[in-house]
């Protein structure tokens, strides 16, 4: 299931607007870590974390001068995150690279960048 989308951004003071306004998506909070802000909006299925980085030279900052705006990436909820990488790892999926660490709102995070499957 789909838990939210991580949309990264310059600024979130500059966007929080258009996510609000255009989308419809409702200010829920935000939270500050040591090289990212980070603010909610939306419930449910419809839930999007806005990335605005603290630091050019961070992960994120990185991201953002090489793609520009938009989609970060996409947290899938799972029950048991091991079974799930060894699902994915079944299924042809690499994984590039993968971490844990403290997520916003509490939440434990297992970040895994995986490489699409290779057709057979």
């Amino acid at each position: 299931m789909v838990h939210h989308i991580g949309w990264a951004v310059r600024s979130i003071d500059d966007s929080r607007l258009h996510f609000e306004t255009a989308l419809g998506l409702e200010f829920r909070g935000e939270e500050g870590f040591p090289d990212v802000r980070v603010a909610f909006f939306g419930s449910g299925s419809a839930t999007v974390e806005l990335l605005e980085p603290l630091d050019d030279s961070s992960e994120l900052g990185v991201f953002l001068a090489r793609h520009g705006e938009g989609v970060h990436h996409l947290a899938i909820k799972v029950d048991d995150v091991a079974a799930a990488l060894d699902d994915a790892k079944s299924r042809g999926f690499r994984m590039l690279t993968s971490r844990q660490g403290q997520a916003p709102a509490g939440r434990r995070s297992d970040m895994s960048i995986p490489s699409a499957p290779t057709a057979s």
